[in-house]
């Protein structure tokens, strides 16, 4: 009954270290992993103890290192030593703190592999739930990490960590030889538990108010951009009012050359007015009004800020919006992001065309949402195979972060794709967003 219970604790306390990782990543593991992983490292520890030890502390660091999911190796060493830290700290928590108190002594823990058994068992809902409780919201981590914030504390963390399990290895691995090598680890843990959820509660709550100020900032920008936007469409609005009133007068000449059956009169009126007009009411500028039909005020203000921008760097702007939409099937940070990379590039590409144009197209179709952004390249077409790649960029190196954010943050969507065309010197990304019922 020990062996048996010695197996089901070294079961459980690698299924926890994987579940803590998927917590925390978001890479989730399948299913069979979670078999075929306990069963590897069990058979590692009963034949090549020293092998085991080094394959458990560094599978997570060559794993998340290898995938890279969020392009950061700061953040990939963070997430690979987190869940062993925090597995090792709660354990050693319960036994040496929690258990006694409620009257186990270290002999029976030690010679109670039930007692083990219930410890290990209990560490991920107990975490779990004290994460909720002290808030911490490892998605900002996430976004902290993209944005450079905190990245000297996220390797002072990542180095504490590290000290912290090769040490503890040290105290377990010499137990038989190093004095009071228990009373250690005992007060090492002690030690260690306080300083690690302090770190991680700074950084999560430092974090938090950095993205908050940011969030804040961005919302006072749209509210300018919305700003710009409409004093844009009110100086169109003018343009059209004072044509209203020429237009009168140009009806009344025409008026009078008809009555007078003055063909040359009305000859005249077309070439030197209604001709012109015709052509400055063909300008793209009024295509800006159709942006009114984006009902959300967040999007709304951030794309007429995009287009402005591209239209004050002399590109042709063309944009078809030409019935109510609202984007609602995606969250508003999320198309705001993908929109403002999508038509960064888009005028930056341009910029370099020999004829700079940029369409941006949002309708319905059947139970769609599309959103098109296809602007003018200097190339004849780009070789689309490798733009989502992390880092890959057709303009140069260190570049390309863009689309790849793109990628990510649609792989959160499984109703929505992106589809992407370059031919005739035209780049054109068309994303889909299936509306769900």
């Amino acid at each position: 009954m020990e062996m048996l219970f010695e197996h089901l604790i070294f079961v459980a306390h690698i299924i926890v270290v994987l579940l803590l990782y998927q917590h925390i990543s978001g890479n989730k593991f399948k299913w069979y992993w979670f078999i075929i992983f306990p069963i590897t490292f069990r058979i590692l520890f009963l034949l090549v103890p020293p092998l085991a030890y080094f394959a458990y502390i560094f599978f997570l660091p060559v794993y998340s290192l290898y995938r890279n999911k969020y392009g950061s190796r700061l953040l990939d060493v963070f997430y690979s030593f987190y869940p062993i830290v925090v597995e090792s700290l709660i354990g050693r928590v319960l036994a040496f703190y929690l258990f006694p108190i409620l009257g186990f002594n270290q002999v029976m823990i030690n010679t109670h592999y039930w007692i083990n058994f219930i410890i290990e068992v209990s560490i991920y809902p107990l975490y779990f739930y004290f994460t909720k409780f002290v808030k911490i919201d490892f998605y900002n981590l996430q976004k902290g990490v993209k944005k450079n914030y905190l990245s000297r504390y996220f390797v002072l963390m990542n180095v504490s960590m590290f000290f912290y399990i090769i040490l503890l290895q040290v105290l377990v691995i010499g137990e038989g030889f190093i004095p009071n090598a228990v009373e250690h680890r005992e007060h090492l843990v002690g030690i260690y538990v306080v300083i690690f959820f302090v770190m991680l509660i700074y950084l999560n709550s430092t974090l938090t108010e950095k993205l908050e100020l940011e969030l804040l900032y961005q919302k006072n920008k749209q509210l300018e951009e919305l700003s710009v936007y409409s004093k844009h469409v009110e100086s169109l609005y003018n343009e059209i009012r004072s044509f209203r009133h020429d237009y009168i007068n140009v009806l009344t000449s025409i008026q009078e050359g008809i009555e007078l059956k003055d063909i040359e009169a009305i000859q005249e009126v077309y070439d030197n007015v209604l001709s012109k007009t015709k052509e400055n009411f063909s300008n793209s500028k009024y295509d800006f009004a159709n942006l009114s039909n984006i009902t959300n005020t967040a999007i709304k203000s951030v794309v007429s800020a995009k287009l402005l921008e591209a239209q004050s760097k002399n590109v042709e702007v063309h944009i078809e919006v030409e019935s109510l939409v609202s984007l609602s099937n995606m969250d508003a940070l999320d198309i705001i992001t993908i929109l403002s990379i999508l038509l960064d590039n888009a005028i930056e590409a341009a910029c370099l065309a020999e004829k700079p144009c940029l369409t941006l197209a949002i309708f319905q179709e059947k139970d769609s949402d599309i959103i098109v952004v296809e602007n003018s390249i200097r190339e004849e077409k780009i070789n689309i195979s490798k733009i989502f790649d992390l880092g890959y960029s057709s303009k140069g190196e260190n570049r390309g972060i863009g689309l790849s954010n793109v990628h990510d943050i649609l792989d959160k969507y499984p109703a929505a794709f992106i589809k992407t065309s370059s031919r005739k010197h035209l780049f054109r990304q068309t994303i889909e967003i299936k509306r769900v019922c």
